[in-house]
């Protein structure tokens, strides 16, 4: 994986230092930040697609988060809110950053310069994770799936970490595997379109249905998980990212309650810490 050419030396004391503050903070949650922790941010460009195959923001306003803080891809596609020494930016958790310990971050350069100085190299930080945050509709990638390959999806634009994507088959649905690196799989020998429905830790749920099989594209729908009020009729066209295609519908349905697991802690006590 294409990571990066790093522009700073951490000192041993600096290290000791962000271990001591790497301590989680319960603040207020709904569409804010819902636990924090304290340490360190350098910057760097990112591959392609980074390890959470959603790709990076053109203004540079995503990170790379240790195994631990990426929890198995879990913590793919959410938002932090990180505070240096000039400010605070919104990145999307887009990358694994190896060897960094909680409470170190690896910022798009764009993010970076934005509360702090690119001299510094390296920069105290605290960040904290967003629930509920204000993102477009939902993108969904979808590879596979035919007689030959099986299913394999990527679902942008979630907001909150996603408890599961399910393959509706008949009258009921079959759940994913997400793997580490934000996919998930499923089935080969699928006809068609394909619908979805696309979970995530805070009950929010969408049925998203009309997805093309073997495209590798994100297909944009119209359906948000939540803040937003279902599209009317019985269905709502939609178009790709990059290329016109078949019409995506989507409707929104109750959930269960899952706890999540936040950034900053590895034993939350409630939804957002």
């Amino acid at each position: 994986m294409n990571r990066r050419h790093l522009r700073w030396i951490l000192p041993a004391a600096t290290v000791v230092a962000a271990a001591v503050v790497a301590v989680v903070l319960v603040t207020q949650v709904g569409g804010s930040a819902a636990c924090a922790a304290g340490g360190s941010a350098s910057y760097y460009t990112a591959g392609r697609n980074g390890m959470c195959n959603l790709g990076t923001p053109a203004d540079g306003a995503y990170a790379a988060v240790g195994s631990a803080e990426l929890a198995g891809g879990r913590n793919c596609g959410t938002l932090l809110d990180v505070t240096g020494p000039n400010g605070t930016t919104r990145v999307q958790i887009v990358d694994l950053c190896p060897g960094c310990p909680a409470g170190k971050l690896d910022l798009g350069k764009g993010a970076f310069q934005k509360i702090g100085s690119l001299s510094a190299g390296i920069i105290p930080v605290t960040y904290a994770t967003v629930r509920d945050p204000q993102v477009g509709p939902l993108r969904v990638k979808v590879k596979g799936g035919t007689g030959y390959s099986s299913l394999s999806v990527v679902v942008d634009n979630h907001g909150n970490p996603l408890s599961t994507v399910e393959l509706q088959q008949g009258d009921g649905f079959v759940a994913l595997r997400r793997g580490e690196d934000n996919t998930w799989t499923g089935p080969s020998g699928l006809r068609g379109t394909i619908a979805l429905r696309i979970s995530d830790v805070y009950s929010h749920q969408a049925l998203v249905s009309g997805l093309a099989l073997g495209r590798g594209d994100f297909q944009q729908t119209t359906q948000q998980l939540y803040g937003a009020e279902p599209p009317s009729g019985p269905s709502a066209a939609a178009s790709t990212v990059e290329s016109a295609g078949p019409s995506v519908s989507a409707s929104v349905e109750p959930s269960r309650s899952v706890v999540p697991a936040g950034i900053g802690t590895t034993a939350p006590a409630k939804p957002g810490c």
